[in-house]
């Protein structure tokens, strides 16, 4: 009896000790030699070309979803406009799309909260920092304050960074 009680212990540790199984190096979620992203290139599938767009805006320091969102060339001037349920924005980029930090275009820009106009603006600025005009793609950050003259009241856009967006 106490043959097959060493017997069964043995058995049950050395069947608890098996190697694990081996992890798909392209299923891992690491970047791995030879890999150009997690899980894709070299010897992994193909790594997807399809660029991401992505809009972030913060509106009074939080962050908000935008429902809506496009970047507009009309042959003479950039504009990004944003909009949600109670928002409206237009911010003006200026004429050329060129690569750097500019003064954002008070003529091109406005705010309208539920209904309302900000037409008043200052402190805005945006950054083109990448312009794709192979793909018409363009990514960026900007920000500005908005207000209504004659009252106390604004609206401060921050944090505002958008990537990949098409025109």
């Amino acid at each position: 009896m106490r043959y097959f009680m060493i017997l069964s212990a043995m058995l049950l540790i050395f069947s608890a000790c098996k190697e694990d199984e081996p992890v798909d190096p392209c299923t891992n979620g690491f970047l791995d030699p030879g890999e150009i992203a997690p899980d894709c290139g070299g010897d992994c599938p193909p790594c997807s070309t399809t660029p991401i767009t992505f809009l972030n805006v913060a509106v009074n320091g939080v962050n908000t979803a935008m429902q809506n969102y496009q970047l507009d060339y009309n042959g003479n001037a950039w504009s990004l406009q944003l909009s949600n349920d109670s928002l409206n924005i237009q911010i003006g980029f200026g004429t050329t799309g060129a690569i750097g930090t500019e003064s954002i275009n008070s003529a091109g820009s406005y705010l309208y909260k539920n209904g309302t106009q900000y037409s008043g603006q200052i402190d805005g600025t945006y950054t083109i920092s990448e312009h794709d005009t192979a793909e018409d793609l363009m990514s960026g950050f900007f920000q500005i304050k908005f207000f209504r003259p004659g009252f106390q009241d604004t609206v401060r856009i921050s944090n505002g960074q958008f990537e990949n967006f098409g025109y």
